[in-house]
């Protein structure tokens, strides 16, 4: 009874060795924060979570998903106010749309296209996969911050000065898209650097290269009505660009 005993704890000893083993690769590789890419080019498989720095260089804490959220509702309140459906938040559009912002704060400039050359349909493929049938758009601009400061009111003023601009409320408040991800980060300067992502459904791509532009807009226009008259919008005296 006593060996029997002792083989017993031996094997329980064993199994947490192992364990502690196991869980010490596993946080090892989390903390390379590196991608593994599969040959299926249209699958996403990201196996390591993937990095967000700190939102601020200068050291106060935000959270990335928090500012997300607000300029989010902010935009789906214009969206409503248009007459249209609310975006929802996509992962893939949402991973775009961080790595870009933190590649023009740490890189100090402002662009649709990445410092290392990257176009943003590059950037889309990457992480939504070459093969998948979405129609994507893109926004990025700077805005200055006030030192040590950002709030919700900063957000929402953000969001209703960019849509003053015709052609960034044309591709925000367009009906073909329904998906979004969105991008915030400050750089030591107090220069805010936002990057929007929109995603259409699925089996739109296609459909959407395959239009003239005369087509593209009696599309828009087309869809725009037909969303308003499936959800009983009525206009209610907001900006209606």
């Amino acid at each position: 009874m006593l060996s029997l005993t002792r083989i017993i704890e031996k094997s329980i000893v064993l199994i947490l060795l192992l364990c502690i083993i196991i869980l010490s690769d596993t946080i090892a590789t989390s903390a390379n924060c590196e991608y593994e890419y599969p040959n299926d080019i249209n699958t996403i498989n990201i196996t390591i979570p993937f990095h967000i720095p700190p939102l601020d260089l200068r050291g106060y804490e935000m959270n990335h998903f928090e500012v997300e959220q607000w300029f989010l509702n902010r935009i789906n309140y214009h969206r409503v106010q248009y007459g249209l459906h609310a975006y929802m938040l996509y992962t893939p559009a949402i991973v775009i749309s961080i790595e870009h912002s933190l590649d023009m704060r740490d890189n100090c400039f402002v662009a649709h296209s990445a410092s290392d050359g990257r176009s943003h349909q590059q950037r889309h493929d990457r992480w939504m996969g070459v093969l998948r049938t979405r129609v994507t758009s893109s926004h990025v601009s700077s805005h200055m911050i006030d030192y040590g400061i950002f709030t919700q009111e900063y957000a929402m003023a953000i969001v209703d000065e960019l849509l003053l601009n015709v052609w960034i409320h044309y591709f925000i408040m367009n009906p073909s898209y329904r998906y979004i991800g969105i991008g915030f980060s400050i750089q030591e300067s107090g220069r805010g650097k936002l990057s929007i992502t929109m995603a259409s459904n699925e089996g739109e791509r296609q459909a959407h290269w395959n239009r003239t532009t005369e087509e593209r807009i009696a599309h828009r226009l087309s869809e725009l009505e037909r969303v308003r008259q499936e959800i009983g919008w009525i206009y209610s005296g907001a900006d209606n660009q």
